[in-house]
């Protein structure tokens, strides 16, 4: 994938993902995000955008799965968050911009799914809005028994996130932590 992080395409792909004129201060912002994608597309041929929930029952396996890509790959590649971008500064990008800026130049998008809280509808929502996002995108969704499962995760999700995803092959299932890491394990293993 080329480098397409260039002054002129960012700001391009900005205004065309932002849907009107970006505000000088979000000129500042997306020149400060530059730069931190500058430091981490040098890093590796492979990058790995990870999403998932921040809550504080959730993080660890987001983490957990950043982790092992940047310790258990070596030089091949480097794995981040979205907030990995601009974390100490007032400078800010939308969020939905910040998102489509990094899974645009990421080779994979994996997403960790535990239900329908925070963010993961309007996530789930971006990643099926472009098949360039979909055939780059695997998703880790936690099982529950079937009482459960309504409980957490809505009938957009379940009806076609999940559907959309595992129809690719690209939609793997655990229900405790030791599945998980060997989930995480064989589709690190499968994408390098």
């Amino acid at each position: 994938m080329p480098d397409s992080s260039s002054e002129s395409d960012l700001e391009a792909r900005a205004q065309r993902h932002h849907y009107r004129s970006l505000t000088p201060e979000e000129y500042e912002g997306l020149n400060h995000f530059r730069a931190d994608w500058a430091d981490i597309a040098a890093e590796a041929d492979n990058r790995f955008f990870i999403l998932g929930s921040f809550a504080e029952d959730n993080v660890d396996r987001v983490n957990q799965l950043k982790d092992h890509i940047n310790q258990e790959t070596g030089d091949d590649a480097v794995a981040y968050r979205m907030d990995d971008f601009l974390p100490d500064t007032d400078l800010v990008l939308h969020p939905i911009l910040k998102f489509k800026l990094i899974a645009d130049d990421s080779h994979h998008i994996l997403g960790v799914c535990e239900h329908d809280q925070g963010g993961a509808l309007i996530e789930h929502g971006l990643l099926i809005e472009s098949r360039s996002y979909i055939d780059k995108t695997h998703i880790l969704k936690r099982t529950y028994p079937p009482e459960r499962e309504k409980e957490q995760y809505s009938w957009m999700q379940t009806f076609g996130v999940f559907e959309i995803f595992e129809y690719y092959d690209q939609l793997y299932e655990w229900e405790t932590v030791p599945e998980y890491e060997q989930q995480i394990e064989d589709l690190v293993e499968d994408l390098l």
